[in-house]
């Protein structure tokens, strides 16, 4: 395996708004939130909206035949049913038989499918074209943070990969994600190093006591926060369970309180 080629799509990019398949049927939003592609798997973060009360994503990542027509799948996979509202689903897609040269153009493409009666039918899909990274990819791992409870107050919640000898927010900083007052925080962060433990802080951004607070995932007591393996992983976490940091804050910080 080799190190990192990251290929980010910051940002919710190629969102389409897709038109009701009938008056009554099934409707909703699928877009590419993020990639990152290896020499060997591609890490897709998809999000969107679905209206109905089942739905799944379908991916496949196709290469360039000699014609230069993208007629060659490298791999494919099916997401597990979700419900209605919006999602951000991350996926995984492997093709360590068939892996390919660096800089290699793939071109990744996903579907929102939703069950319509006894079938499932297309909701929308959309696509993009990345290349491989020449690297070695060893940070191809992602999380899913969601949170039971809604925020307190206007925020930031960060990723980070956790080093160092402080309760504090230091380390690696892998995401940064806007949060709003009464909302709960649901985002995927792809691109992390596998195996290693992140943990999410939550910095309000109003209120008299603006000290950032780590958001415990689903192992707490017995750890902090959850350590990323081969795929996806939750991160399930609660902001009225939020513990404040112990130590002040590093200077380049920058999103502590000004």
């Amino acid at each position: 395996m080799k190190k990192i080629g990251l290929i980010l799509l910051a940002t919710m990019m190629l969102l389409t708004l897709v038109s009701p398949v009938a008056a009554s049927g099934p409707t909703g939003m699928i877009g590419i939130y993020s990639v990152a592609a290896c020499q060997d798997t591609t890490t897709v973060a998809v999000s969107g909206t679905a209206s109905a009360s089942t739905n799944r994503i379908k991916a496949w990542l196709y290469k360039q035949d000699d014609q230069g027509n993208w007629n060659v799948e490298l791999a494919h996979t099916v997401t597990g049913e979700f419900n209605s509202g919006d999602f951000i689903i991350p996926l995984v897609l492997d093709y360590f038989g068939d892996s390919v040269d660096g800089g290699t153009p793939l071109e990744v493409v996903v579907k929102l499918q939703s069950r319509n009666g006894n079938s499932w039918v297309d909701v929308g899909s959309t696509s993009t074209i990345v290349n491989a990274s020449d690297k070695s990819c060893q940070n191809k791992c992602s999380a899913t943070v969601n949170t039971i409870d809604i925020a307190p107050a206007d925020g930031v919640i960060t990723v980070r990969s956790h080093y160092g000898s402080f309760f504090r927010p230091e380390g690696w900083l892998h995401s940064a994600v806007p949060v709003k007052a009464g909302q709960r925080a649901f985002f995927s962060v792809v691109a992390l190093p596998c195996n290693w433990t992140v943990r999410a802080w939550y910095y309000p951004a109003t209120g008299k006591d603006r000290t950032p607070r780590m958001l415990p995932a689903q192992y707490w007591p017995s750890e902090f926060g959850v350590t990323s393996d081969d795929g996806a992983i939750p991160y399930t976490a609660s902001f009225a369970k939020g513990i404040k940091a112990t130590a002040p804050l590093e200077s380049g910080d920058p999103y502590a309180p000004k």
